[in-house]
């Protein structure tokens, strides 16, 4: 699917995780809300397996999983005699081996079970999987040094993660032919930080990797970044859609604009996070606010408007929320998406 025959008109969508337990409910709740761009949600207060980290981990050798206190780890030297076997399944293509277990994304289940049952049709579904790098950050070992610092595992890891993407993508095409997937890289935040020493280089390469699989099942490749991060560096990468954080980081952001335009000029869209998602900041925000400081904020950016391809979003999943804070969160997206929508985005335009 190229994204440069793609123009996106403040469609809404949502980040991933909500805090129903029921998959049911929750996809009853976004079916109901987002009627162009409809996600599946992951369900972390429905068991620790749907953890963001755990739900992808599934198949990768090593993994130590304790369920009761809540902990996911990696035995190292146990992971290493184990990589040969995950490479041949990668070599095989063999993407049944790299699914999403049902106990793992409930919601993936319900969600296409929904919309099969519902019949009608949708511009895309989006879905979702944990990057590399945050995943390669959060897997450590006895000597709680983490997996991206072991070259053959970290590698390992990407493959993993690159077929568990090509896998959720045959499967939502059953029910819709157009497919997003956002690669979920909260660590991202942590570039150039003096806690933690990655390759930025090496890094967007395991990202450009999961984004290639992406392109591979003729789906866009998103990345979810809920900080504030070196954007210039992401706005390189082969990815189609970028999420952010606009409400907390829109002027760190609007620094960028040599990058920003040159990503939306070879077809890249900004997927705006333009609401909040502390109860705080829901509590004080009306709607009017909302899309105020962002069209505010969004001035320096002005002369890129009529060629800008762009989504709203929340600005991180909801799924830390009390249920009434994660329904409000939610529906501000679908409203102030239809109110761009029918008023554009900058005086009227």
């Amino acid at each position: 699917m190229s994204a440069e025959k793609l123009r996106f008109n403040f469609e809404a969508t949502g980040v991933g995780s909500v805090p129903f337990a029921d998959p049911e409910k929750a996809c009853s709740k976004i079916l109901s809300l987002f009627k162009e761009i409809p996600f599946w949600p992951q369900l972390p207060k429905r068991t620790f397996l749907e953890n963001m980290y755990v739900q992808f981990a599934e198949g990768m050798p090593g993994i130590i999983l304790d369920e009761k206190n809540k902990n996911i780890g990696i035995d190292k030297p146990r992971a290493l005699d184990g990589v040969e076997g995950l490479y041949q399944r990668y070599l095989d293509d063999d993407l049944e081996f790299f699914r999403i277990s049902k106990d793992r994304a409930a919601g993936l289940y319900a969600f296409l079970d929904a919309i099969k049952s519902r019949g009608r049709s949708y511009k895309f579904i989006k879905g979702h999987l944990t990057g590399p790098a945050s995943m390669g950050l959060s897997l450590a070992g006895e000597d709680k040094i983490p997996l991206i610092y072991n070259a053959e595992l970290s590698e390992a890891l990407t493959k993993l993660l690159s077929m568990k993407a090509r896998w959720q993508i045959r499967k939502m095409k059953e029910a819709c032919g157009g497919v997003i997937i956002f690669i979920d890289e909260p660590y991202l935040v942590s570039i150039g930080s003096s806690f933690v020493n990655i390759d930025i280089e090496k890094t967007i390469g395991s990202i450009n990797e999961v984004a290639h699989a992406i392109h591979k099942e003729d789906a866009l490749a998103g990345l979810h970044c809920c900080g504030n991060t070196d954007w210039g560096v992401i706005l390189r990468s082969d990815i189609d859609i970028l999420n952010f954080d606009a409400y907390n980081f829109m002027k760190q952001f609007t620094l960028y604009r040599a990058d920003i335009k040159n990503f939306l000029g070879r077809g890249g869209t900004i997927a705006w996070g333009a609401v909040p998602t502390a109860a705080h900041d829901l509590e004080k925000n009306s709607i009017e606010d909302l899309i105020g400081q962002f069209k505010e904020l969004l001035r320096p950016l002005e002369e890129t408007a009529p060629e800008m391809s762009s989504l709203i979003t929340p600005s991180c999943g909801v799924g830390t929320l009390a249920e009434g804070d994660a329904e409000k969160a939610l529906g501000f997206a679908a409203a102030i998406s239809q109110l761009l929508k029918d008023k554009g985005l900058i005086d009227g335009r």
